[in-house]
């Protein structure tokens, strides 16, 4: 275990646990963002919740000893979990990927089993907070972070503070309508964000207007490699020039700007940072989201804010669940 920082004698760090459909992933922080130990488990190799439940509270309880013995003191446990959740009383209403979870009180039942405290958030909401302490965040107070994948997860930072809303179901930028007859949206209405910037409308898009004869190296690719339709492949065929996949690039980083300006007027950030798959494809999708926040935003708002890549990458769950320790616990270094 590397060493970690000592702060009045007592080094201090939080476990940090970033629950997905995939897998969950631990890791011991401290409140600079750095991580000590880490581990990860299958989420469907455990049967059922109570077997994921076994197997997360051993790994906390492991975590906690080696911690001790290293001479750390664990301030609590956070959770960043895939769904909505009640952050006031850490209840699990359901997760999307993984069943058998409805209605459970994730905070109570980990407190009673690991005898540490315990803060659980939604898995967007604790990855704005990581790159709000520890990554392309700092230094500012009001912020705006989105996760470009599958769909668009995302979490606001107000005056410090992550924000979630009377009910925990603030920041759903993705389910912003941009245009109200507009495509079906996964989550039943028409023209939000979501389908046109999500990763799985993307591909969806592009198949159809290839389908409808739109000409693009895509289709060469397509007939003579053995490889899938992703928007890497259409992120490489921009590059080369194809004009067709940068047009598709070019109007989705218009999708996006437009809501994001929107979000510009009411909100004024200072930052806006992007991570995700989609995002990683760099100035294809950030030159027109922000030449599109820069045209629609109102001219003040426009120029005080920075639309940024995202840092902290795949740690971003786990140190951002930490994270949810220090604010609590009011653990100045975190800042």
């Amino acid at each position: 275990m590397q060493s970690l920082e000592t702060r009045g004698g007592v080094k201090k760090a939080a476990i940090g646990v970033d629950i997905g459909g995939t897998s969950v992933k631990l890791g011991l922080v401290n409140p600079r963002g750095q991580v000590a130990l880490r581990d990860s488990f299958l989420t469907g190799h455990t049967p059922g919740r109570a077997g994921l439940l076994n197997l997360l509270v051993s790994h906390i309880r492991r975590f906690g000893k080696e911690a001790a013995r290293s001479g750390f003191k664990v301030l609590g446990v956070g959770i960043g979990a895939p769904g909505p959740i009640d952050v006031r009383k850490g209840l699990v209403h359901f997760f999307p990927n993984i069943p058998g979870w409805r209605n459970t009180p994730l905070k109570k039942i980990l407190q009673s089993r690991t005898h540490l405290p315990v803060w659980v958030d939604n898995d967007a909401g604790v990855m704005a907070l990581a790159e709000y302490f520890f990554g392309a965040g700092r230094g500012s107070r009001n912020v705006i972070a989105l996760t470009l994948g599958t769909g668009i997860g995302g979490g606001l930072v107000i005056d410090g503070k992550l924000f979630s809303g009377p009910a925990f179901s603030a920041a759903e930028v993705g389910h912003i309508i941009i245009n109200e007859k507009g495509r079906l949206c996964a989550c039943g209405n028409r023209g939000c964000v979501e389908a046109y910037v999500g990763g799985r409308s993307f591909i969806r898009e592009v198949k159809a207007r290839l389908k409808k004869g739109a000409k693009s190296v895509l289709s060469s690719w397509l007939r003579t490699r053995n490889t899938a339709l992703t928007p890497l492949l259409v992120a490489q065929a921009a590059r080369r020039g194809d004009p067709f996949s940068k047009k598709i690039w070019r109007e989705t980083g218009e999708h996006l700007g437009t809501a994001l300006a929107g979000l510009c007027n009411v909100l004024n950030p200072e930052k806006i940072i992007l991570g995700g798959g989609m995002a990683g494809n760099g100035r294809l999708i950030f030159g027109p989201v922000i030449a599109t926040i820069r045209k629609k935003a109102f001219p003040i708002a426009a120029r005080s804010v920075k639309v940024v890549p995202a840092k902290l990458g795949v740690d971003a769950g786990l140190v951002g669940a930490a994270a949810l320790v220090f604010s609590n616990k009011g653990t100045r270094e975190a800042r």
